[in-house]
């Protein structure tokens, strides 16, 4: 027994350095070489160094928690076997040293090649290759012999080997980390197979890191370092890049900044060509409007300076979100790009602009967003008329049926853009309906039929209500209508009233506008009419009238046929009949003595001629 606990004792003595899960509580230095494994987790306050040079195992994880600190000053490689990682036209050195005349270069490439490739070798060029190994006859008598692949961007091509068989001779192999060039970058092929950092508080590196997928929320500081195949490190705390070089990751940039994440590059150099720098990525994008029906455009967001189609706050089809008023404006992580540095080193700023828009019955109204911030979340609200009913008013508190009365509505809009409106209008005749709260409240013992809402409560309908059993007291109950109007149960029916206008009426911003209104009731009563501004759905949840008046009442108008007053004529007309044959006889008497002096006059004139002629004619004796 005793045995057997030494043999496992010294089992696990033989151990690598840290194989098991290591606390590092104060200041401590790993100044040798070997092997770390493990899970290590630096406490707030002390100090980690690895000034030796040490390999590192699959799956080992290190944690530097806030207020702890961790240098490398040495070197800590992984242990996965690397491959090398192609750009777009890459330029491979394969080392040979004069490995004979004659014989095969075959290159093993650490995925099939789908998409067809160029490669050149000592001017001889294959074009339009595929597959997974390809192979080469030539001279190996040279020292080294360099390979130029052209590929297209649809495919990352990475090399894992290459073998020289030389004629007669034993086949030399030359992995990934014996392969150089430009255009190449040796990388871990899975990240799930490397090891990693979680930078909560500081990590400062000076001397060389292969292979470790590094996370820093926290500081870290890359001052003289060489790191390889870390691409691409995440930051959302900052990170100061010195007299660095980094080469070689597994997506198209060296570092990543995630959201407000800093960044200080100085004399550094990155993976190149396509591989930026580094990019700031908003991990989300949104813009929050008024409602769901405004609508977003965004022009020249992102890496590609790319375009939007229509955006609604319910885009992406997700039923959670639909009806929020946010919208998702970065539909991937290249819209999402807000700033970068490329290959080259030229930094870039995202120069985008966007428009939100809510069409309505009222009108088309539009925000501009010259310059889209470049944060998480924004809102943005549109200008919109704020209208009022101020008045409604009829010219008389009489009025005949089907027969035109006057009405002057006067409506004012304090907002800061105009608008075009329609106004509704309606009277009660003293009836009532049912609500679907009523509804939605009757009993079993209730013998309505099936009411819907809005159909008509009757005086029948209100003595079954009251015939309702009060269960405590063992009463009948005697509500009335105004009652069970009270407690929402019914309410007024509202006929649709003609005031002879069922056209908009525009308004402009800070008017007060009076409209005419011309009113006629079908039925004799004493009526009130009640007018409102119509709000269209395209303005839901938004403030579009000024403490909610909408409406307005005119007075109490009393409404009634015209009286029937033809037998009031007759004494009228009889006066009329009877003075008409009056001045019938004056004026026929007046002709009649007329005629007479006339005749008369006659009788005198022919008298007097003759006294005359008998006078000069005299007679003879």
């Amino acid at each position: 027994m005793r045995r057997a606990f030494l043999l496992s004792l010294i089992i696990l003595l033989s151990q690598p350095l840290a194989s098991a899960t290591v606390t590092i509580l104060e200041d401590s230095d790993e100044d040798s070489t070997g092997t770390l494994s493990g899970n290590y987790s630096i406490s707030e306050g002390a100090t980690w160094t690895i000034s030796g040079d040490y390999e590192i195992e699959v799956g080992t994880s290190i944690v530097v928690e806030e207020g702890a600190t961790m240098v490398v000053s040495g070197s800590m490689d992984a242990i996965s076997p690397p491959q090398l990682n192609l750009a777009s036209t890459a330029n491979v050195s394969v080392p040979v040293g004069y490995l004979g005349e004659s014989g095969v270069v075959r290159i093993d490439f650490a995925e099939t090649v789908q998409f067809g490739i160029t490669i050149e070798i000592d001017n001889m060029s294959t074009t339009d290759w595929t597959g997974s190994q390809f192979d080469w006859n030539g001279s190996l008598d040279v020292d080294d012999i360099t390979i130029n692949i052209t590929s297209h961007p649809f495919q990352i091509i990475a090399i894992s080997s290459v073998t020289l068989s030389a004629q007669g001779a034993t086949p030399v192999l030359v992995d990934a980390t014996g392969l150089s060039g430009e255009g190449t970058s040796l990388v871990i092929p899975d990240r799930t197979n490397a090891w990693d950092i979680d930078v909560q508080g500081t990590l400062i590196v000076t001397g060389s890191v292969f292979g470790a997928s590094i996370s820093c929320a926290g500081t870290c500081t890359l001052d003289g370092a060489q790191m390889a195949s870390t691409g691409p490190i995440d930051v959302t705390g900052s990170i100061s890049v010195t007299d660095t070089t980094l080469a070689g990751g597994v997506t198209d940039e060296d570092i990543i900044l995630w959201d407000d994440a800093e960044i200080s590059w100085s004399n550094s150099t990155g993976t190149g060509g396509l591989t930026d720098n580094w990019v700031n990525i908003l991990t989300t994008r949104t813009v929050g409007v008024q409602n769901g029906y405004v609508v977003f455009y965004g022009y020249g967001m992102g890496y590609d300076s790319s375009d939007t189609s229509p955006l609604t706050d319910n885009h992406t089809l997700e039923v959670e979100n639909q009806g929020d008023g946010i919208i998702e404006i970065g539909s991937n992580e290249r819209m999402k790009m807000v700033r970068w540095q490329d290959g080259n080193g030229v930094e870039h700023l995202e120069s985008a602009s966007g428009k939100i828009v809510l069409a309505t019955p009222w009108g088309i109204y539009e925000h501009n967003i010259t310059n889209l911030p470049h944060v998480n979340h924004f809102d943005v609200e549109l200008d919109l008329p704020l209208l009022s009913f101020d008045s409604l008013e009829a010219s008389d508190d009489e009025g005949v049926i089907n027969t035109r009365l006057g009405v002057m509505a006067t409506v004012t809009n304090s907002g800061e853009v105009p608008g075009t409106f329609i106004i509704d209008c309606y009277y009660n005749n003293g009836d009532y309906v049912w609500t679907q709260a009523g509804i939605d409240s009757l009993l079993p013992e209730n013998n309505y039929g099936n009411p819907v809402a809005g159909s008509n409560f009757t005086a029948t309908h209100l003595e079954e209500w009251n015939l309702i059993l009060d269960l405590d007291n063992q009463r009948i109950r005697t509500d009335t209508f105004e009652d069970l109007a009270n407690l929402g149960i019914i309410v007024d029916k509202k006929i649709d009233a003609n005031v002879g206008s069922t056209s908009t009426h525009a308004i402009g911003a800070g008017e007060t506008r009076e409209i005419p209104l011309n009113w006629d009731s079908p039925i004799e009563g004493d009526l009130v009419l009640e007018c409102n501004i119509w709000i269209p759905d395209e303005f839901t949840g938004i403030t579009v009238l000024s403490d909610n008046s909408g409406n307005a009442s005119t007075e109490s108008v009393s409404w009634s046929e015209v009286e029937d007053n033809s037998t009031n004529l007759i004494l009228p007309i009889s006066i009329g009949v009877i003075v008409a044959i009056a001045i019938y006889v004056v004026m026929a008497r007046k002709k009649l003595n007329e005629d007479e002096l006339k005749e008369h006059l006659t009788e005198i004139e022919v008298s007097s001629e003759d006294e005359t002629a008998d006078d000069e004619v005299g007679t003879i004796e």
